[in-house]
């Protein structure tokens, strides 16, 4: 065929241009997503593993805290964590003299007496704060995070380091059979990609190109929202295992055992509250919730979910009231919307309330024609300052008194959009220190 044969040819089927240009882009496209939810899914776990690391480290400075000056029982104690723990590596307490490290205890007892030369133990004692290392073992062919964390006295003053590396072994073995599994599947689907666009470049035909194309559209949508829900699986496994642990072996665990299975039960639920929170932030603003209203009796429907709430005021000492109107409340809202904003100022309000009560009241605006809904607490309250950005994306108030409290700073931008979208809206009135009280309102059934 002529040069200028096959320019006449393209001119009259224009369409296999575009054939082409998904032949090079989609298994490109393919293959760079795919690089990139490996990469934040490594670079979450790295993370997550690391956090786990500074713990077990941070565990094991409050007990040589206590043992410092009984080396044997901080021997034994070092083969106790050790043995439970097999995936710890090169578990070791130092003591500082002159300007040496020396080893009290280790998992080796061939080291003990020696005197270990590290920089990252001078960095540690030099800084008085955790350091952590991603190394990789030349010789076992492991990465492990190596974590370093001063140990200190009553009084706050460094008497000594923790030395230890926590293994990557089996999370990187998990890893790379996902990656190959993925990559195969990958590879599968290109292979399919193309056999199904060289098909449609032989028929050249527009209707079905368009029908093809679509149908490809649908599925990286569907493939994407797969992928950010397997992001959580991952995190599910480690509450679950720590859940199981907890049940076969809590008869058999100390309290610093029982501490450590704790904190790594926290720092799940904690993830996973997290990926919960931006799933639902990506339906809202991709139009995937269902808002459509119905009659429901607001006096019951909020009766019902205080009384799910009772247990976790009770076990703060909290005391939860509700004050009940004397009339039926018939409005419209979607019901799984309407628990959602509920439950959601009710566990701020148990989680931010120390000591005190909650209560939660419903009033009626006829004039307005609308139910007010209101949650107010004695807790910490929100700063003057704060208090234009409540409602921001991702925002927490950082305070000394909010410190230790999970959260993603989602829950109340997710009241804001729902409430927004369900006809209604919310506001608040807060004093730091004294308390916060919430109010939404949903329309009246006419």
């Amino acid at each position: 065929m002529k040069l200028k044969e096959i320019f006449e040819f393209l001119k009259t089927f224009p369409g296999i241009f575009y054939s082409l240009f998904l032949i090079v882009f989609f298994p490109l496209f393919i293959f760079f997503s795919l690089q990139f939810t490996i990469s934040r899914f490594e670079k979450n776990t790295n993370s997550t593993l690391q956090t786990e690391a500074l713990s077990i480290a941070q565990i094991f400075s409050q007990f040589s805290q206590d043992f410092f000056s009984q080396p044997e029982k901080l021997q034994e104690k070092v083969f106790q964590i050790q043995k439970e723990n097999p995936n710890l590596k090169q578990v070791r307490i130092l003591k500082k003299e002159g300007e040496n490290f020396k080893i009290l205890a280790s998992q080796n007892p061939e080291e003990v007496g020696a005197i270990l030369e590290d920089p990252v133990l001078i960095l540690s004692w030099a800084k008085n704060e955790p350091v952590a290392n991603l190394v990789f073992d030349q010789n076992k062919k492991e990465r492990i995070w190596k974590v370093t964390n001063p140990i200190k006295n009553s009084t706050e003053e460094k008497i000594g380091l923790v030395s230890l590396g926590l293994s990557l072994k089996e999370t990187d073995e998990i890893l790379t059979a996902l990656i190959l599994k993925t990559f195969f599947l990958m590879i599968l689907g290109i292979l399919i990609c193309i056999f199904l666009v060289f098909q449609h470049t032989r028929l050249f035909g527009y209707v079905n190109l368009f029908l093809k194309t679509k149908e490809a559209e649908k599925a990286k949508n569907e493939f994407i929202r797969m992928a950010t829900h397997e992001l959580q699986s991952p995190v599910t496994n480690i509450k679950n295992y720590v859940l199981e642990l907890k049940e076969i072996l809590s008869p058999k665990l100390n309290e610093q055992e029982k501490k450590f299975l704790e904190v790594v039960e926290v720092s799940a639920k904690n993830l996973s509250d997290l990926m919960a929170d931006i799933l639902q932030v990506s339906r809202i603003e991709q139009e995937g919730l269902d808002f459509a209203p119905q009659i429901l009796d607001a006096s019951k429907e909020t009766e019902e979910i205080v009384k799910n709430f009772e247990i976790q005021a009770k076990q703060k000492n909290l005391k939860l009231i509700f004050e009940k109107p004397k009339e039926k409340v018939l409005i419209l809202a979607n019901p799984y919307r309407f628990k959602e904003v509920l439950n959601n100022l009710l566990t701020n309000a148990i989680k931010y309330t120390f000591e005190g009560e909650i209560k939660m009241e419903t009033k009626v605006d006829f004039s307005k024609k609308r139910c007010y809904i209101s949650v107010e607490d004695t807790g910490v309250g929100i700063s003057a300052e704060n208090q234009r950005k409540i409602f921001e994306k991702f925002f927490r108030e950082k305070r000394k008194e909010t410190s230790g409290i999970p959260g993603t700073g989602l829950g109340l931008w997710l009241i804001k959009e729902i409430m927004r979208r369900s006809g209604g809206d919310i506001f608040f009135e807060s004093r730091e220190g004294k308390g916060s009280k919430f109010t939404v309102y949903f329309p009246l059934v006419k």
